[in-house]
């Protein structure tokens, strides 16, 4: 382990940089997740502190999920072992918690986020070729328009978190169920009438077959236009009767009459 002393004789100055000195050797992997600390006695004596300050200084790494305390015979402070779903749900709660701003508005910001994260996402799944059965089975789901608006955008939320899964990345995988679940941590109150789901769905389904398709440019353009619809409708409401798409009516596919031609005139001949 490395060594640093800490200088400063305040207690709080103290803790911090034993804090940081024990999150260095585990973020470069001197402690790997699942090995044991030293004891406090070891810890103490290498730190040239007392227990109650050593004691904040765990405790701090305990908050940041970086270790975990157990008692009895062989315990001690062991580095955390996350799954990738707990840390995923640990970015959602910071995420959702430093963005948060009255009335959702901090929504819009997070479907940013989220939708360029999927970007990539969804052309790592078509250069992988990911199987994208939990995609197809959620789409499925949202085109019966008799589900509940709570069922539609949690199966839209599922679907999300499917999209990422098939990244095959871990790590965007990780990062992207942090952006989602904070993002749908509220559910906007302007509801999601049929007109809009088929809008929703229009998107999610040209994203699944350019996923199986092996079409990364229908996937991001997709995504893209995704976008712009969410952002109009969180922006003024009025998206909804914009932007949807409406067969156009039979006045519009008539033809211009052709227009009529003028006599030659034969004295002009």
């Amino acid at each position: 382990m490395s060594k640093t002393q800490p200088q400063d004789g305040r207690a709080a100055d103290r803790v911090s940089a034993i804090a940081t000195v024990l999150q260095d050797n585990i973020m470069t992997g001197h402690y790997a997740p699942g090995d044991r600390l030293p004891s406090e006695a070891d810890l103490c004596a290498h730190f040239e502190v007392s227990r109650p300050t050593l004691r904040e200084a765990l405790g701090r790494l305990t908050a940041r999920g970086l270790i975990t305390a157990r008692r009895g015979a062989g315990g001690g402070a062991f580095v955390t072992r996350p799954s990738a779903e707990v840390a995923g749900e640990q970015i959602s709660a910071l995420v959702a918690l430093t963005t948060r701003m009255d009335d959702n508005a901090h929504r819009p910001l997070l479907t940013e986020a989220r939708v360029l994260l999927q970007i990539g996402c969804a052309e790592l799944a078509v250069m992988r070729q990911a199987d994208i059965a939990d995609i197809r089975a959620e789409i499925d789901l949202q085109s019966d328009f008799a589900i509940s608006d709570a069922d539609f955008i949690a199966s839209v939320r599922r679907m999300h978190l499917a999209l990422a899964a098939a990244s095959g990345n871990p790590a965007m995988a990780m990062l992207a169920q942090g952006l989602i679940e904070a993002e749908y941590a509220v559910t906007p109150a302007d509801g999601y009438p049929t007109r809009v789901r088929a809008r929703f769905l229009s998107y999610h389904v040209r994203v699944a077959n350019g996923i199986a398709g092996g079409r990364a440019d229908d996937t991001r353009t997709a995504l893209t236009e995704l976008w712009s619809f969410e952002q109009n409708r969180h922006s003024d409401g009025s998206e909804d009767h914009q932007m949807v798409e409406r067969p156009p009516k039979m006045r519009d596919l008539r033809l211009p009459p052709v227009q009529r031609l003028t006599p030659l005139d034969d004295s002009a001949a």
